[in-house]
């Protein structure tokens, strides 16, 4: 049960991926955002700092957790399902570590 969810959530992850908007602007501001659409034609703005633009890639590590992707910029986000938010988790690039 558990891999047919973490397969599902895939699937939900690569499909929001798939309508990101690399110039989705939210008011003023100069954050790109990725915008994502369910099925029910629900609007998610997703902020990403920095000017980087992604999701790139998105991946789970061997005890089910994540899904991690990467961004632009070498950063490496987390999600986090019970707080419903991404996190920087690591980087690739020396100057963010």
């Amino acid at each position: 049960m558990k891999t047919i969810a973490l397969v599902v959530l895939a699937a939900a992850v690569a499909v929001a991926a798939a309508f990101v908007s690399l110039d989705a602007r939210r008011g003023d501001d100069d954050v790109a955002v990725l915008e994502i659409r369910g099925d029910d034609d629900r609007l998610e703005l997703v902020p990403v700092d920095g000017g980087a633009a992604g999701p790139e890639s998105v991946a789970f590590d061997g005890d089910g957790g994540g899904p991690y992707t990467g961004v632009s910029d070498g950063r490496v986000l987390r999600w986090l399902p019970a707080e419903r938010r991404w996190v920087e988790h690591s980087s690739s690039c020396a100057s963010e570590l």
